[in-house]
């Protein structure tokens, strides 16, 4: 089968290889229908990388796929049904699993990262990760639901209330997941900070009540904000420092954003001045069903992220296309 896989230090190749099959009586063996490319992805593949990934690993984890074949001890799904995959399967067996935290599993094996995952044919998942999903949702927005069960956890740590201001630093995918979740639990005003004129057209779209660049923010921030915000999100991973100068007294900060090679300087002081809360968070915890019911319900407009849906010979321009900053989210169907 085809396949785009990591071979280290920023490279992705396109290139043939074995069809996976059962080979553990938990195995679920899918047919890829869709698989976005994820900002983690973009991460793995910068130099030097902002994210870990194992070379020779296949990439792509926000994927929805239909069974082909399930292991002889596998009851919780059939041959034939559409499916979507938490691709950070948690072993229930370790401290933080043990203790009700399995967003802190310490024996995860990522799909796409450090186990064959998605961007290609077929990929084989563990049982208890997969998910059916209603052949009603279209194959984008399907591939949108591993990311939203993320930002779901993000916004429950949140603790959001009715009323409360938001300021969500980023417009690229999760960014935009986080201000339609946001304003749906009534939140408000939302406010996205986007350099990126493109990605900030598909928050408003989405979502967001303000869609400003950091200089329209500092400038208007005493206007729509003069108290400043109750919950400020960095979706970037590398803007802590002005999510602190953000945040209203005894707000809270969720740290979502992933890379690793970022060091942002920050204002320590006014973490303790302000009586802030910092909160990291990047996976699911037990948030696949909710995500899954409020894409079948089609309550959020979350069509504006999808930007392209490209074939698999077609991944790399996918990649391009992200980075420059012209797509929000690429769609691969291979």
């Amino acid at each position: 089968m085809r396949a785009a896989v990591f071979h280290g230090n920023g490279e992705l190749r396109l290139e043939d290889r074995p069809e996976p099959g059962i080979e553990h009586a938990d195995d679920v063996l899918i047919a890829i229908e869709a698989c976005g490319i994820c900002g983690s992805d973009l991460q793995v593949l910068n130099v030097p990388p902002g994210h870990p990934a194992t070379p020779g690993t296949i990439l792509g984890h926000e994927f929805v796929g239909r069974v082909q074949a399930i292991g002889e001890a596998v009851t919780s799904t059939r041959v034939g049904e559409r499916v979507v995959v938490d691709p950070d399967p948690k072993c229930n067996a370790c401290t933080s699993c043990r203790a009700g935290r399995p967003a802190n599993c310490e024996n995860i094996r990522a799909l796409g990262v450090y186990r064959d995952g998605a961007l290609a044919e077929l990929v084989i998942a563990p049982a208890a990760a997969v998910y059916p999903i209603s052949e009603d949702v279209s194959l984008e927005m399907a591939a949108l639901v591993e990311p939203l069960a993320c930002v779901v956890n993000g916004t429950n740590r949140a603790a959001a209330r009715p009323g409360e201001s938001v300021v969500v630093m980023g417009a690229g995918t999760i960014g935009c997941l986080f201000a339609a979740v946001f304003k749906a639990s009534g939140a408000g005003p939302v406010i996205v900070i986007e350099p990126n004129a493109v990605r900030a057209a598909v928050a408003r779209a989405v979502a967001a009540d303000f869609a400003l660049t950091p200089e329209e923010f500092a400038a208007r921030r005493a206007e729509i904000l003069p108290k400043g915000a109750d919950i400020v999100v960095d979706a970037v991973g590398s803007v802590l420092g002005p999510a602190i100068e953000a945040a209203a007294m005894g707000g809270r900060i969720i740290v979502f954003g992933m890379n690793g090679a970022a060091r942002p300087p920050i204002h320590q002081i006014e973490i303790t001045e302000k009586g802030l809360s910092i909160l990291g968070s990047y996976i699911s915890n037990f948030t696949f069903p909710a995500a899954i019911r409020l894409v079948e319900s089609g309550s959020l407009n979350l069509a504006p992220i999808v930007s392209a849906v490209l074939p698999l010979s077609e991944v790399l321009d996918g990649v391009a296309r992200l980075r420059s900053g012209e797509a929000t989210k690429v769609v691969i169907t291979p």
